[in-house]
């Protein structure tokens, strides 16, 4: 029994000595403080923006941030699985007609031009004077009724747009809710395609129509990328080539863009420069564009990398 007492004893000493120990460790509760006197030339307010700064630094290396349709900011870890580029946008230069990325050899990007019945008539002879490539809209599908429309300046465009040695490819506007839907619009456009030689894919354009009857509102993530999915393996089930085009927040929020590797990127920003770490074939950086040959503004177009593969 004596030797029990001893023993306790000897381990509440322990204890309240380990107590004092740790809260002499943690400042017994006092304010952290930093000691600039080792560091001349920085003060605390200097230490905390450089912070701040690498902090930023360190989002903009690691995650898509962007602010979706309900004005919330999303941040996405950025894939190690999906390639990304290694351009310098200090390059980009906009002291020619149209914006253009210069090369450390003087050469330049190809510029070109996306079109629909929104254009109205256009004078290819005169505008092919001033683009490298063009790319012409097929059809649509209806937002609110999923019925699907060919564009009504579609023939007229390729054969313009052709016939004067411009280089084109074709899109088509989706609003497809499922795979199947998607193996649909991607029949279609091969179907009205024929024999047309194609320089560039064709490319599905996916976006949110931002309208409360869209018949899009309601899908997951999953969904839009089984849409996808069903039209582009469709195209390159044909022997054509595909591209998938849309901007940050769809790319972003809206696409499992793992599962969609391989298929070369039309990314949409309107902006001074993209802001997007992954690679991407072609940059539409204008919807407010102006060529010679067209009345009314046209969607500007950089190709930043062969989208051919």
């Amino acid at each position: 029994m004596r030797k029990y007492i001893i023993l306790c004893g000897m381990a509440a000493l322990m204890m309240l000595l380990l107590c004092g120990c740790q809260r002499d460790y943690y400042g017994k509760g006092l304010p952290f403080e930093m000691s600039t006197s080792k560091l001349p030339g920085y003060s605390n307010a200097t230490i905390s923006a450089m912070s701040a700064d690498n902090y930023e630094r360190f989002m903009e290396a690691s995650y898509i941030q962007v602010v979706d349709k309900f004005g919330t900011l999303r941040k996405i870890k950025i894939s190690p699985n999906i390639p990304r580029h290694d351009w310098d946008f200090s390059k980009l230069d906009d002291s020619d007609v149209f914006k253009n990325y210069i090369e450390d050899d003087g050469s330049k990007k190809r510029v070109g031009i996306d079109v629909s019945e929104h254009q109205g008539v256009i004078d290819w002879e005169t505008a092919s004077q001033y683009i490298d490539f063009a790319i012409v809209r097929v059809g649509y599908r209806g937002y609110a009724n999923g019925n699907i429309v060919t564009d009504a300046y579609y023939t007229t465009n390729m054969n313009g747009a052709i016939g004067n040695g411009v280089p084109v490819g074709v899109y088509f506007y989706s609003q497809a809710t499922t795979y199947e839907e998607g193996v649909e619009e991607a029949n279609y456009v091969l179907n009205l395609l024929g024999d047309y030689a194609l320089s560039y894919p064709i490319v599905l354009d996916r976006e949110d129509p931002m309208q409360d009857d869209a018949r899009t509102n309601n899908l997951t993530a999953e969904q839009h990328t089984q849409a996808a999915l069903g039209f582009l393996e469709t195209i390159e089930a044909a022997g054509r080539s595909a591209m998938i085009y849309t901007n940050q927040v769809y790319f972003a929020l809206y696409l499992d863009l793992e599962q969609l590797v391989g298929y070369p990127m039309w990314f949409a920003q309107y902006a001074n420069e993209p802001i997007w770490p992954y690679e991407f074939s072609v940059w539409q950086y204008s919807e407010s564009g102006e060529v010679p040959g067209i009345s009314g503004p046209v969607d500007m177009n950089i190709e930043m990398m062969s989208p051919q593969g």
